[in-house]
């Protein structure tokens, strides 16, 4: 039920700040070794990739041992999640939104602000 919403967020991103240079990737939903569960959606960019940082990331994760499942970032702690319906998985996109841009926000002070094709080629979109 996350999936779209998580490639939802990212594609976002991908439009406005990476000028539609970047590319979404995921896991699909993996058995993790503790015996939970978890899902990841990546966006990854040519110019992120030439000076080796992270891509931006969305890991949904539930631990066997957990009590509610939980979602992070490549630079970002843990955010709760309860998803139960669609509407809830919906309702998750502002927090996905969040994590994925301070996650892009992170990246930027790893390297530098010409990571981001829209500061350094100018912005069309409106």
């Amino acid at each position: 039920m996350l999936a779209p919403v998580a490639r939802q967020a990212l594609s976002e991103l991908n439009t406005h700040l990476l000028l539609d240079s970047g590319a979404v990737s995921e896991t699909g939903l993996k058995r993790s070794a503790d015996g939970g569960m978890s899902a990841a959606w990546e966006l990854s960019w040519p110019e992120q990739r030439n000076v080796r940082v992270p891509p931006v990331l969305l890991h949904a994760y539930f631990g066997a041992g957990f009590h509610h499942p939980h979602l992070r970032g490549a630079t970002v702690g843990d955010w709760p999640l309860n998803v139960f319906s669609v509407q809830d998985a919906t309702d998750q996109l502002a927090i996905l939104r969040a994590i994925a841009t301070s996650d892009m926000h992170n990246l930027v002070f790893q390297s530098d602000f010409r990571i981001i094709p829209a500061v350094t080629r100018g912005s069309t979109a409106g």
